[in-house]
């Protein structure tokens, strides 16, 4: 039978270090706490439990901590290393769930993978997580789906061939750095669904979103650069999985075509073609004016794009786009609204079946707003609004999205000569970690759907031209 070790890093968790230690201990025999120079009583919290508590001086950070507990494990003659979170979010009964996976893959790190339990993830933390993601998958070259969970499952086999020098700046950096350490020994990844546990009440995380994912970039700018940017890790790690999820969907070969040569001019570029594209999103988005015509024609149509649903719930971009419509239609009365987005995800209802309602609620009259149900994407909200509005001789119809998606939306207006102003939903915009991710996702759009573009006019390609327009 394999010989399991739990290793638990600590600092100042008074709180909740016995609960967690307790509740590893009765599903694992060898379980190490390792005090990070608490100075709370932690040590203290652990007296007459069975565990082994190891204790450094001073903080070292988490990166040491879980070093040293890695290589007092290991001594014992341990087959693999649990490694959990001390302040309670991670539930040590699902070891077994690890134990398993691993007994089925004994050449895999386990990972709890926690952004599938999105809905209980704090918003600015998810997004930075996913941003590391990226980053981390290239460098390691595979998909990552959670880079930063610190419940798992290491084997020894792995974690003795491994050298570190651990410092306290390079705290968080460490769980980074060890999974594309690990995939250049032949050992990668495999995550299992676990809940994200956030109790109300709980101490700060000591993860900071921006200070730590500029170290984790640092450091996986390092790796990428000593390895000559590691093409072929990008290949595996986006490339031939996006190829898999479009060959499987009803986008097409075209897209297919077209997913490939926007990597490669990426990539041919050295980021730099990428880079033009989020330049020109984020100077949209800090740009953009919502600028109401008020001439006595100013009654085009507030052409508000759909967003997808969380079960039958708006988000709250979607609701930022609504409540301008509002304001628009509320501050010019003549403005007629409509909402565009057909049934997306795992959604049993239409996105603009859901914005009409909330439209209605806040006092739009139901002779003001059309709801157009069919499109499934921003390209085919912009066609569908395309065959409802042209015609009308009003004034320009305004685009109504998050300022983060305005750069896009105007592109793809554009290219089926749709004429139109635009709207941003928000005032200004707020760069949070949230706002730059979903920056970087559309420049990613953007960049492929004008690589298309470019190269069905190059080869005046005019079967794709018409997909396109």
């Amino acid at each position: 039978m394999s010989q399991l070790s739990v290793v638990i890093p600590a600092y100042n968790e008074v709180r909740t270090i016995r609960d967690v230690a307790a509740r590893a201990r009765a599903m694992c025999e060898l379980v190490f706490v390792v005090d990070d120079g608490s100075k709370d009583g932690t040590v203290a919290a652990l007296q007459d439990l069975d565990v082994t508590v190891i204790r450094q001086n001073a903080n070292g950070g988490k990166g040491a901590a879980l070093w040293r507990g890695m290589q007092a494990a290991v001594a014992t003659g341990a087959d693999a290393v649990i490694t959990l979170d001390a302040d309670g979010q991670h539930c040590p009964e699902d070891i077994p769930r690890f134990v398993e996976a691993w007994k089925a893959q004994p050449d895999r790190i386990i990972v709890g993978a926690r952004l599938a339990d999105k809905e209980s993830f704090p918003t600015q933390r998810y997004y930075a997580n996913r941003i590391a993601n990226f980053w981390i998958a290239w460098a390691a070259g595979y998909p990552i789906s959670d880079s930063q969970s610190g419940f798992r499952l290491y084997p020894a086999a792995l974690l003795r061939q491994l050298r570190f020098r651990v410092s306290r700046q390079k705290g968080f950096v460490f769980e980074s750095e060890i999974l594309i350490k690990a995939a250049r020994c032949g050992f990668r990844s495999t995550p299992i669904p676990i809940a994200a546990v956030y109790a109300q009440g709980a101490r700060p995380s000591y993860f900071r979103s921006f200070r730590d994912i500029a170290f984790i970039t640092r450091m996986v700018a390092w790796s990428l650069i000593s390895h000559g940017l590691n093409p072929a890790g990008f290949y595996r790690a986006f490339v031939r999985p996006g190829l898999d999820r479009v060959r499987t969907s009803s986008v097409g070969r075209d897209a297919l075509a077209m997913l490939a040569l926007s990597c490669l001019v990426m990539l041919a570029s050295v980021g730099l073609s990428y880079l033009l594209a989020l330049v020109h999103v984020l100077r949209i988005a800090l740009g953009a004016r919502c600028v109401l015509d008020t001439s006595a024609e100013g009654d085009g149509w507030l052409l508000v794009l759909g967003m997808e649903l969380r079960g039958r719930e708006i988000s709250q971009d979607y609701a930022a786009r609504l409540w301008r419509a509002v304001e628009m239609h509320r501050r010019q009365p003549q403005r007629k609204i409509l909402v565009l987005g057909g049934q997306t995800g795992r959604s049993s209802m239409a996105e603009a079946e859901a914005g009409r309602d909330f439209l209605l609620r806040e006092g739009v009259e139901p002779a003001v707003v059309t709801v157009e149900n069919r499109s499934r994407n921003t390209f085919e909200n912009l066609r569908e609004a395309r065959m409802l509005v042209s015609g009308d001789a009003r004034s320009l119809p305004a685009l109504v999205t998050n300022r983060y998606h305005l750069a896009r939306a105007h592109a793809l207006a554009a290219s089926l000569r749709l004429a139109h102003s635009l709207c941003p939903a928000e005032d200004r915009l707020a760069l949070t970690v949230m706002t730059v991710f979903k920056m970087l996702k559309e420049a990613f759009h953007l960049h492929w759907y004008l690589t298309g573009l470019s190269w069905a006019r190059l080869t005046r390609n005019q079967r794709m031209l018409a997909r396109l327009r």
